[in-house]
């Protein structure tokens, strides 16, 4: 079993009141979390653990994908009401849209100086911080796959054996999808996804989606999340991953406080929070890839530093990402 949400504040004390922000976060009672990150349980897992350590701050999580996420935020803008205090997003390429329309809080979270170091200069120059390292990795279906026969690399996908067999998400609802799908233009050019589209692909929208089709049995093997693949394979599912020998995708993904937000002392609490000990150590015990230096990677996987990486720039996305969905819509027509 898992420890509770009040273990983790337990970690460095009893309660986090000794924070100066306290106080007047705690007067404001709550805050609201607009996630493209996690799954909804484990963001009110997160969310329970910040208000174990302030008591009195109730946090309020709202999981969508990160497109949909960004489309609800500039929604409650337009309609003149900001809902969200904090906002998490896989796709870096939000910030500098909501940073050139002036509605980031610059907030450097003091445990950030945690961070492993190739995450510490992820911050926007003090708008956003790393609060997740998504990655993409070769899934696959236990009971339809042979390890010997699992796909090694990217390029494997694309083996006309794969016909009927394959998924994976859409950058047009999935942050991380997204930047996959830059990285994979990158380096195999669009061909990489003509020929995925020739294998009659089974597409959802989150790149979680590809390991609960796994699990159906609909599709044998896929582009996905890692960590939900070894928290699904953890209670029995016949799910496991393959890190590419060629490098696995791994995309920092950012948090900000939303200017006209209603709680900003909860709000850079909650920042604070994300950057240290308790949450990456919840990441960890959910089988996600920790963020900090003194937190040991989940059972099954390996750290950042075993395996080898890569990620097109935050101006690479910004540039690329764009023209690539248009190119996903004529490609795969959705």
């Amino acid at each position: 079993m898992l420890p509770s949400a009040g273990a983790y504040a337990q970690a460095k004390g009893p309660t986090g009141t000794d924070d100066p922000l306290y106080p007047a976060a705690k007067k404001e009672g709550q805050l609201t979390w607009y996630s493209g990150i996690l799954d909804q349980p484990l963001c009110v897992q997160v969310g329970q653990a910040f208000s174990a350590k302030y008591p009195g701050i109730e946090v309020k999580p709202i999981k969508n994908s990160s497109q949909v996420a960004l489309q609800r935020l500039m929604q409650d803008i337009k309609a003149g009401s900001m809902q969200a205090d904090v906002f998490t997003t896989t796709d870096v390429g939000h910030m500098t849209f909501l940073n050139s329309k002036a509605l980031l809080v610059p907030y450097v979270a003091p445990s950030a100086s945690g961070f492993v170091p190739a995450l510490r200069a992820f911050n926007g120059g003090g708008l956003y911080q790393v609060s997740w390292v998504g990655q993409v990795t070769i899934l696959y279906n236990t009971t339809k796959v042979k390890l010997e026969d699992a796909p090694k690399d990217w390029p494997d996908l694309t083996n006309p054996k794969w016909a009927n067999a394959i998924t994976f998400g859409s950058p047009n609802y999935s942050g991380l999808v997204g930047v996959w799908t830059v990285g994979m233009a990158q380096r195999y050019g669009w061909e990489f996804f003509e020929k995925l589209n020739k294998l009659n692909p089974l597409i959802g929208r989150s790149v979680d989606d590809a390991g609960t089709v796994l699990n159906s049995g609909e599709r044998s093997v896929a582009a996905g999340n890692p960590a939900s693949a070894l928290r699904s394979a953890a209670r029995g599912n016949p799910l496991a991953m393959i890190y590419p020998s060629s490098g696995t995708l791994a995309s920092p993904s950012p948090t900000a406080i939303m200017k006209g937000s209603s709680s900003p002392n909860a709000a850079k609490l909650f920042v604070e929070f994300l950057a240290g000990r308790e949450y990456s150590q919840i990441l960890s015990d959910n089988f996600e890839q920790p963020m900090r230096a003194d937190v040991s990677p989940p059972k099954g996987a390996k750290s950042m530093a075993e395996i080898k990486t890569f990620a097109p720039t935050p101006e690479e996305i910004e540039k690329e990402l764009g023209p690539n969905k248009e190119k996903w819509r004529d490609t795969f027509g959705g």
